[in-house]
């Protein structure tokens, strides 16, 4: 009986040690015994470096998988989530391990069937910021190498008509391209470098183009607004003339009778009208003549003799001022009372006697040009 209690007693602590060992995998997620975390490494001490790094495939990437930088083990993947519908990676690196803060990240694989690992690297235009603690690296820097698998696929195409046979279709269609079209292929080929030659040319005109292309759809687009509202006002603008078509419509109609009217009262008095309009290029003719002088001539319309001008200095109150210049010369009386006579001359002849200087004297009117005679003249026309 005692041996069969101690027997019961064993099984039941075997029992309760297996379920509290499921229950805490259970609550752990367990996933493997890869997944575990292993003791040790670089990047297993207190001092490590916690990095993050986006991935678009993880690939067959495991949790302990290693993290190389040139080929050396430096640290090791501790974790693999879904962040934001993003895999996840965490990589402990062991500290002084010296990468710009673009750096770069890839899953390759150590061998042809062996694990894979990831490969930090600087890119080519390294930042000048170090890659700090905490970091993540985004999936713009992240990618793989081809997988075993990927390669050996790609090659089962190739071999299985997967574009070889078509090679020697390609080249028979070639040679018969090329066979008897020499001169027009060359031919082509000039015109083809004529053409690349005048566009290099024109390079400056398209970027200007292109430029002021720019600088037109800027402006467009600051006018949005005005556009909008031109597209929003315009549709019952278009609807009203659609409904004012018949009155545009008979509009049209009545000035194309009032049209006719004017052509058949015209006809009529065709020849009246021309003559009219000859006759009325004289006056025209001489009022273009004397249009310098008509502004200084409406100043005596009304207030003749005297020019608009002076009224203030003749009319002072209820008196008016005048004045009055004689001249007495022998010249001025002699072209005055004796112009004509059989004795016109001798007081300007007498006046030059007493020593009076001809240049001082008022012009002999016998010796003065006619108006009409004179170069530039005559003054007034009559009608042609």
């Amino acid at each position: 009986m005692r041996a069969s209690a101690n027997a019961v007693r064993r099984y039941s602590w075997r029992g309760l040690v297996l379920f509290v060992a499921a229950m805490v995998l259970t609550s752990c997620g367990w996933r493997g015994i890869a997944n575990v975390p292993l003791p040790g490494g670089p990047g297993s001490g207190q001092d490590k470096m916690t990095v993050y790094v986006q991935m678009p495939d993880t690939l067959g990437l495991n949790v302990n998988s290693r993290v190389r930088v040139a080929d050396v083990f430096v640290g090791t993947v501790r974790a693999i989530e879904l962040k934001n519908w993003i895999p996840t990676l965490t990589l402990d690196i062991q500290p002084g391990i010296k990468l710009p803060a673009n750096a770069t990240a890839k899953i390759g694989q150590t061998s042809l069937l062996g694990t894979q690992h990831i490969e930090l690297a600087a890119p080519p235009d390294p930042s000048p910021e170090p890659l700090r603690n905490g970091a993540t690296i985004p999936l713009k820097n992240s990618s793989a190498w081809p997988t075993t698998e990927r390669t050996l696929a790609s090659i089962a195409i190739v071999l299985r008509g997967g574009g070889i046979p078509n090679l020697d279709i390609i080249q028979t269609e070639v040679n018969n391209i090329l066979s008897g079209n020499a001169e027009q292929i060359r031919d082509f080929l000039g015109k083809l470098d004529t053409f690349t030659d005048r566009l290099n040319q024109q390079r400056e005109d398209l970027t200007r183009a292109i430029d002021s292309t720019n600088e037109l759809l800027a402006i467009v687009a600051r006018r949005n607004n005005t556009l909008d509202r031109v597209l929003t006002e315009f549709p019952p603008l278009i609807k009203y003339f659609a409904d004012a078509r018949d009155r545009f419509t008979g509009a049209v109609e009545a000035l194309g009778r009032f049209s006719g009217v004017v052509d058949q009262t015209l006809t009529q008095s065709r020849g009246d009208l021309d003559t009219n309009l000859q006759l009325l290029q004289r006056p025209l003719k001489q009022l273009g003549r004397a249009a310098p002088y008509l502004i200084d001539s409406f100043k005596l319309i009304i207030t003749a003799p005297y020019p608009i001008d002076n009224i203030p200095k003749v009319i002072r109150g209820d008196y008016i001022n005048t004045s009055a210049t004689f001249d007495l010369t022998l010249s001025a009386l002699d072209n005055a009372f004796l112009t004509g006579t059989g004795v016109s001359g001798m007081l300007r002849a007498l006046e030059q006697a007493w020593g009076r200087d001809p240049n001082t004297m008022i012009p002999d009117v016998r010796f003065t040009p006619n108006p009409n005679s004179v170069q530039g003249g005559p003054y007034v026309e009559r009608g042609e």
